[in-house]
C-alpha cells in the first residue's frame, strides 16, 4: 500500500500495530524488516 502511494508509511505502520494489539495479525522480526502474519487466515487457507 505504501509502494503503491495509497498510504504513509507511517500511518501504515500505526494501523499493523493496532491489528497486532487486537490480535488480527502477529508481527515478526526479520533483520531490520517485520513480517505481518494473519495466522488464522493461513491456517484457513492451508485446510
Amino acid at each position: 500500500m505504501v509502494d503503491a502511494g495509497i498510504v504513509q508509511r507511517k500511518t501504515a505502520a500505526n494501523y499493523l500495530k493496532e491489528l497486532e494489539k487486537i490480535g488480527v495479525i502477529q508481527i515478526q522480526k526479520v533483520g531490520k524488516e517485520n513480517l505481518y502474519l494473519n495466522k488464522g487466515l493461513l491456517e484457513i487457507l492451508s485446510k
